[in-house]
């Protein structure tokens, strides 16, 4: 379980610093904003970002998740809350994953987003939230 959680918890500080970088003006894996919007923000055509504050919000969001499943992982006087905080986590894990294919079967734009979507954001997600649960009940 110990290579679980140091998986799960590398997972979510990289992608918190990956939304870091985002928000103070990182444009990868796109070229200029307008091809980052089109890559990883679904819905982007105006090519308009996120603000840096929601950028840094989703980095901390994630930092709180892996706090969360640490703490729920290790038990002692923060153990029951963080378990509680931990579900959450996989749940909205396995929800976004579930819904990366479900609603873009229903919108398919046809877009460079859905297609990164289906290939790798929803099963990241979907990893991510099977991981936790695993680390939960195993």
């Amino acid at each position: 379980m110990e290579m679980t959680e140091g998986l799960v918890l590398a997972l979510l500080v990289a992608l918190s610093g990956l939304h870091v970088y985002w928000g103070l003006g990182g444009v990868w894996p796109g070229h200029d904003p307008r091809s980052l919007a089109c890559l990883v923000v679904g819905g982007a055509e105006d090519g308009r970002l996120p603000t840096p504050l929601a950028c840094f919000g989703v980095a901390v969001a994630l930092l709180l998740a892996a706090a969360a499943l640490h703490f729920a992982a290790a038990g002692g006087a923060f153990g029951g809350l963080a378990r509680v905080a931990a579900f959450g986590v996989a749940g909205v894990f396995l929800l976004r994953g579930a819904l990366g294919y479900v609603l873009p079967a229903l919108t398919h734009t046809g877009k460079a987003f859905d297609r990164l979507n289906r290939l790798i954001y929803s099963p990241l997600c979907l990893v991510l939230g099977g991981l936790a649960l695993a680390l939960l009940l195993g």
